[in-house]
């Protein structure tokens, strides 16, 4: 039983300490980057490609080819190469973004020679054999087709598609005709392209030292593949300002989705945008979320986000409620954006969200293998590496006058496409 009579004090956290990481050029001319060594056993090793689902021809190609990279080769099957990892007590695990492909090797640091070596012999020749192949489209089709019964996915679909057009890297959204077409031949030449060990840029976080410098150095030395940076393809010019009501027979509920295109933004804007959107609806305490849901009983959850784009950032707002709120939802939420101009945040709203992003953004350091993915995102959007130190100054600078103009120049409601999917009235 607690005999507190008020609530702890917030702990205010000012300043960002961190190490960055060292960037070692190896003896093939590759990039890798080492976080602070931490004696806890485990190594993670990431592998990078600067390519992803915007710089695809047809839709899934990219997903395929790097999720059946170890699905066989001229030697091995799937099942075998599996059983070697777990034999070394390691992992291999493909992933796919807009922007980039990555694979996490995570092993105990006794073992990583061994591991990282089976990683390179088996994965350096996929077959991508047609059973494999079978299985894959067969278990993303199925995927996508219960995806695609919910108004969620038709929201965020058809504001996408209104933002950027139907054919842009953004919106490529696959149907169930483009998984069945994929072919052995296509994922070999993508990956030959796109995905070759020597092409990627290295991440090595955790127990990592000298001695499994020198491993991994001697062992990538061996590869002498290239890579082309692929390229985007063009873009339509994004409508602004766009209604879309898409009902769904079946449905028992609406999703709402509104969606606007960013540039890409420099440091102190994207800085700027990231806190602005906390106010928004990026944590519980947001105006979305105090009015919409605690307030007025419109909705289950809503809230926003600045979503990577292949040029930039999507500012979204989402949310899902019934059909006879849905219109309720709109006008409450199209007032909140204007009431961050006209009414932005201050005294305690202000604080208050100034502890809690100054915590979230610390916390985000917290963690043996946290900086890779730091580092990647400061890759894709060309942000220096002292974008977080700065962040934190910037989260306790800002002030009431420059959120009301920033929102003011980016949250205008009309600037905004708006989707609703589901029981629409």
């Amino acid at each position: 039983m607690s005999f507190r009579s008020s609530a702890p004090e917030a702990k205010t956290i000012k300043k960002l300490a961190f190490v960055p990481p060292e960037e070692k050029i190896l003896a093939g001319g590759q990039s890798l980057f080492t976080s602070p060594k931490r004696s806890l056993g485990v190594i993670k090793l990431l592998f990078y490609w600067p390519c992803g689902t915007a710089h695809q021809p047809t839709p899934m190609l990219a997903r395929a080819a790097q999720t059946l990279r170890l699905s066989g080769n001229k030697t091995l099957s799937s099942e075998e190469i599996q059983e070697g990892f777990e034999y070394w007590g390691a992992s291999a695990n493909p992933d796919v973004g807009l922007l980039s492909s990555s694979l996490v090797l995570q092993t105990q640091k006794q073992h990583l020679e061994q591991s990282l070596k089976w990683l390179l012999e088996q994965g350096v020749e996929p077959l991508f054999p047609e059973q494999e192949l079978t299985v894959f489209k067969q278990v993303e089709t199925a995927s996508l087709l219960r995806r695609m019964q919910t108004p969620r996915y038709w929201s965020s679909r058809l504001c996408f598609e209104a933002l950027y057009g139907t054919d842009s890297p953004d919106t490529r959204f696959a149907n169930a005709v483009d998984i069945d077409n994929l072919k052995t031949r296509d994922l070999r030449d993508w990956f030959e392209k796109q995905l070759p060990f020597s092409g990627a840029l290295l991440f090595a976080s955790g127990d990592f030292g000298v001695d499994e410098l020198a491993i991994v150095n001697g062992l990538m030395d061996k590869s002498s593949a290239s890579t082309n940076q692929a390229s985007l393809p063009q873009i339509e010019k994004p409508e602004t300002g766009v209604n879309i009501k898409h009902a769904m027979e079946h449905a028992q509920q609406v999703s709402l989705y509104m969606g606007k295109a960013l540039p890409r933004l420099s440091m102190q804007e994207m800085q700027t945008a990231s806190f602005v959107n906390m106010f928004l609806g990026g944590f519980f305490g947001s105006r979305l979320m105090q009015d919409l849901r605690e307030t007025q009983g419109l909705t289950y959850g809503i809230g926003s986000g600045l979503a990577q784009s292949s040029r930039g950032f999507t500012w979204y707002i989402s949310g899902e409620m019934n059909s006879q709120n849905a219109e309720k939802a709109v006008e409450a939420t199209r007032e909140i954006m204007l009431g961050l101009a006209t009414n932005p945040p201050m005294g305690e709203e202000l604080e208050k969200a100034r502890r809690y992003a100054s915590g979230q953004l610390r916390a985000g350091f917290d963690g043996p293998f946290a900086l890779p993915s730091k580092w990647q995102f400061l890759l894709q959007n060309n942000l220096p590496y002292t974008y977080y130190a700065t962040y934190m100054d910037r989260i306790w600078s800002i002030t009431s006058d420059e959120i009301s103009e920033f929102a003011d120049n980016y949250l205008r409601p009309d600037s905004f496409t708006l989707a609703l999917a589901g029981k629409l009235n």
